[in-house]
């Protein structure tokens, strides 16, 4: 599918499920697959009503440590803190202050502000965790062959590329052993 045609299934879905209510939805897949992508564009589609939480901002420093794929997937993406300090204050209505992670220092840098707007956009991997999906109301997740995935994930700015595949391992264990794609409300095939 096309970032529109991708955009468009998405949207279809949420104007079906929206109430006037808040509505909390990850979007998730792995590196690469497109989520941003879609996450922009389902934020220029209902222009003013969407709120965007990167996964990306919570991730933790681990200075270089090698872990197996599964204490990667427990260890690198601190969802608790994504919990506490953004989905339970948006889902009270409250809007959120965080700090966001920092790829290239390895630290938590500027601090930012979301809105609790109608749409509130989980975007990034491991967003389906089974700890968040009590607080999700939709969730969406994006296939994208691995390796149309490297091909982007390589060609991001990056000083360093070495990380990738430790990080793929982790992926991998999180499809494979918690296979959020089977918990998703809609399942896109990206590019």
């Amino acid at each position: 599918m096309t970032p529109e045609q991708t955009a468009s299934a998405a949207c279809a879905m949420l104007n079906h499920r929206r109430t006037g209510a808040r509505i909390i939805v990850a979007i998730d897949g792995a590196g690469g697959a497109g989520k941003s992508t879609l996450a922009r564009g389902i934020e220029d589609a209902f222009v003013g009503c969407v709120s965007i939480v990167r996964c990306d901002d919570f991730y933790r420093p681990l200075s270089g440590a090698t872990l197996s794929p599964q204490e990667a997937y427990d260890n690198y993406f601190d969802w608790r803190r994504l919990r506490d300090e953004a989905l339970k204050p948006l889902r009270n209505g409250q809007t959120v202050r965080y700090q966001r992670y920092d790829w290239s220092t390895g630290r938590l840098t500027e601090w930012i502000d979301v809105e609790p707007r109608e749409i509130v956009l989980i975007e990034g991997v491991f967003s389906m965790r089974p700890e968040l999906r009590p607080m999700i109301g939709v969730a969406i997740f994006i296939e994208t062959p691995r390796e149309e995935r490297m091909r982007r994930l390589l060609a991001r700015p990056q000083p360093d590329a070495s990380w990738i595949d430790q990080w793929m391992a982790a992926e991998d264990w999180y499809l494979e052993n918690v296979a959020p794609q089977h918990h998703a409300d809609l399942v896109i095939e990206g590019l």
